[in-house]
């Protein structure tokens, strides 16, 4: 490199290294020199022409400044393109995987001293699986039944209901449109939504039976007070386990008026009659449940593969993936376009609740990455045409030139990274990738 400085790497253990660079004063009296050079030609003074401020003069002026920015440069800059080029001789020669981004540490600059700045970096040491072939771990078949197309036909149906408004008492099937007046949590009295309204079909999927049976018998103008004990896996983190007191106002009660299963309605919803929707109906839930079966597979195939070959998991990079999640999370939800992204910290609390999934995550992450090397697995060009051709039937487009628009973006060749890992969880369930002929 062309800053000359001196490097000291010190290996705490298997996992964590650090590298101290030093700078000498006298280098770091170069760079100072070459930038006051720098920065004399674009200032001008009064009584000065541009360029032309005595040296004495500008440094006494602006040298701190200058020093700084010297300073600032050097470490962002030189310091920085050194280390990555060390943590890439690691990850290429030791086959060391970074675990989590290089924390930045010391940074003694004082003008006149030497230069030293000390960056740490946590590292997995490369995973070698044991057993993953033959784990006798299978997919379950899956079968849909006639029951259950019908209730998805039904759904659809309800979906495009009209909604009558009824001068009686609720029941099954209706809803019921209203708002919170109030509502109490574990003893306290919490805000209410900025939103109070609400609008509930009275139907299975309330899982909630306290729920279910408050809103049965509404009329509307009633208010209605009902308390409701949540589940400790209720899927609302702010609820889970609590006790809320709810009153509310029920302003109508409304009867779903079906829409017969004619040429219109089917039309409505992209089919040609009955029995196409029916058939594209049983394909959708048999890909979902063939989907959660292999889930289902997938982990209990990863449980015996956790216990056969443990691991540490680093707590840098549980922390690293929480503070990553959540920047996502905030990206995705709540920041808003043209506004500067906030960061995100990750609290105590917040680290606690996510570490188990994230842990499980990254364990599961790893196996599969070395299986793939292990085997050097890669996708053929079939496979990658075949998930292009699922992607462009999905949206109705010509598959050339979706394929070409994800060659252009970059997005051909992130499918052929999941493929890979796609490969290795087939091992682990004895399965295959469905080979097509290229298209």
């Amino acid at each position: 490199m062309a800053l000359d400085c001196k490097t000291n790497i010190s290996i705490t253990d298997d996992n964590h290294r650090s590298v101290e660079f030093t700078v000498s004063f006298s280098e770091m009296e170069k760079l100072f020199e070459k930038s006051i050079s720098e920065f004399r030609k674009q200032v001008s003074m009064k009584g000065f022409k541009p360029g032309q401020v005595p040296k004495q003069l500008f440094v006494s002026r602006f040298g701190n400044e200058v020093y700084q920015e010297t300073v600032d440069k050097v470490v962002n800059n030189d310091l920085k393109n050194e280390f990555e080029k060390i943590v890439e001789t690691w990850k290429t020669d030791e086959k060391l995987e970074i675990a989590a981004p290089a924390e930045f540490g010391e940074l003694r600059a004082e003008r006149g001293q030497d230069l030293v700045y000390k960056l740490s970096i946590t590292l997995n040491k490369p995973l070698v699986v044991q057993d993953y072939k033959e784990l006798g771990v299978k997919v379950s078949d899956s079968v849909v039944s006639e029951e259950e197309i019908t209730d998805v036909l039904e759904g659809l149906r309800k979906r495009f209901a009209k909604e009558v408004l009824v001068s009686r008492p609720s029941k099954p099937d209706d809803v019921i449109k209203g708002s919170y007046l109030k509502q109490i949590i574990d003893g306290e009295e919490k805000p209410l939504p900025p939103n109070p309204n609400f609008e509930i079909e009275i139907s299975d999927d309330i899982t909630l039976i306290e729920l279910k049976k408050a809103l049965a018998g509404l009329s509307a103008g009633e208010n209605k007070e009902f308390t409701i004990h949540y589940p400790e896996d209720h899927p609302g983190s702010e609820l889970k386990g609590k006790t809320v007191d709810y009153t509310i106002s029920v302003s109508g009660v409304y009867e779903l008026e079906l829409p017969n299963k004619d040429k219109e309605f089917f039309s409505r919803v992209g089919a040609e009659d009955e029995a196409d929707l029916k058939s594209r109906i049983m394909d959708d839930i048999l890909k979902s449940k063939q989907q959660r079966n292999r889930e289902i597979a997938l982990k209990e195939a990863f449980d015996k593969l956790i216990e056969k070959n443990p691991f540490p998991v680093l707590e840098e990079q549980i922390k690293y993936t929480a503070q990553k999640n959540l920047q996502r999370h905030h990206h995705n939800h709540q920041h808003q376009e043209g506004e500067e992204e906030e960061e995100i910290t990750v609290s105590e609390e917040q680290l606690n609740a996510m570490r188990p999934e994230i842990s499980r995550a990254i364990q599961e992450e790893r196996i599969l990455h070395a299986i793939v090397e292990q085997e050097s697995l890669k996708p053929t060009q079939a496979q990658v045409d075949a998930r292009v051709q699922e992607i462009a039937d999905s949206a109705r487009m010509d598959f050339a030139s979706v394929k070409d628009r994800m060659r252009k973006t970059g997005q051909i060749n992130k499918i052929r990274e999941a493929l890979k890992y796609e490969l290795a969880q087939n091992i682990l369930i004895g399965e295959s990738l469905p080979e097509k002929e290229s298209i």
